[in-house]
């Protein structure tokens, strides 16, 4: 195995271009760099070595610099303007962007939950430019799982989904190939969530009660995987069977991990009952 050359101790999986093995495919992700470049950071900005220490810019001379960098735009033989700087721009900007292009590999060693749920593949009408490629969450769509269709979803689409299903356990943030795939679709923002009036058979308080007593009962540890629980899961679902919401013998504590990955997501979510794919409760 080889160990990341910047410090931080970890797995060196990339090599970057001046031939160092890093844990990151960009080297300044690497923690160690992180950290370096936080605390020469701090030092530039405190008191003194701040370029702008005792200085404060008037609403004024933002205005009149705003106004600068107006003319200087709009100024047609200015050198931002001129089609020869457009092109060295372009051209770096897409050199810039083939460099932090996402891996299908890449995607799958960093991100496991998000490769689980989410299938991807290179647009075969672009084979050598590794374009990744996504269902559109709209079954009814061409580009859908269900019709076996793809589309090439932009990078703040695919940003977004991993971020959500990586960083935060949630299940949104669904990728649709139009805007009008997303209108339609019953699952964005749970237009059609026919459980959304729904009367609460008990009280916030009652619910508190019967989730504190389900974590000390469980010692406060996953039964899933083992490790310390935060969460309440229901073995009936409480949106089809409320009556069971608050029985305790139908109710175990999780982890935040476990509850997304073994909980109702597959089965009876609320998006699910939503787009009326779910046949009902266990």
């Amino acid at each position: 195995m080889v160990l990341c050359e910047y410090g931080c101790g970890q797995e060196g999986k990339y090599k970057t271009s001046n031939g160092k093995w890093c844990c990151n495919e960009r080297f300044n992700s690497c923690p160690e760099i992180k950290k370096r470049n936080s605390e020469t950071n701090k030092i530039k900005q405190a008191g003194k070595n701040n370029g702008m220490y005792g200085k404060k810019q008037t609403i004024e001379s933002k205005r009149k610099n705003s106004e600068s960098n107006k003319k200087v735009w709009k100024d047609k033989t200015s050198t931002f303007n001129s089609s020869e700087y457009r092109k060295k721009l372009k051209k770096a900007l897409i050199e810039a962007s083939k460099k932090r292009k996402r891996t299908i590999k890449m995607i799958k060693e960093k991100y496991p939950l998000f490769s689980k749920i989410e299938e991807m593949r290179y647009n075969p009408d672009k084979p050598k430019e590794k374009e990744i490629q996504v269902h559109c969450k709209n079954h009814n769509c061409i580009n859908s799982k269900e019709k076996e269709g793809w589309f090439t979803p932009t990078n703040i689409q695919l940003y977004e989904r991993i971020r959500n299903i990586e960083h935060h356990g949630l299940d949104n943030s669904y990728y649709y190939c139009s805007e009008n795939c997303k209108t339609v679709c019953p699952l964005f923002n749970l237009h059609s969530d026919p459980f959304k009036e729904t009367i609460n058979y008990y009280t916030e308080s009652e619910y508190q009660i019967f989730r504190s007593f389900v974590l000390k009962r469980d010692n406060y540890t996953c039964q899933f995987c083992g490790e310390s629980a935060t969460i309440v899961h229901h073995e009936r679902p409480q949106k089809l069977e409320p009556f069971f919401s608050l029985d305790p013998d139908y109710a175990w504590s999780c982890c935040e991990k476990c509850h997304y990955e073994k909980g109702h997501i597959d089965e009876c979510s609320t998006g699910k009952l939503a787009s009326k794919v779910c046949i009902g409760g266990n």
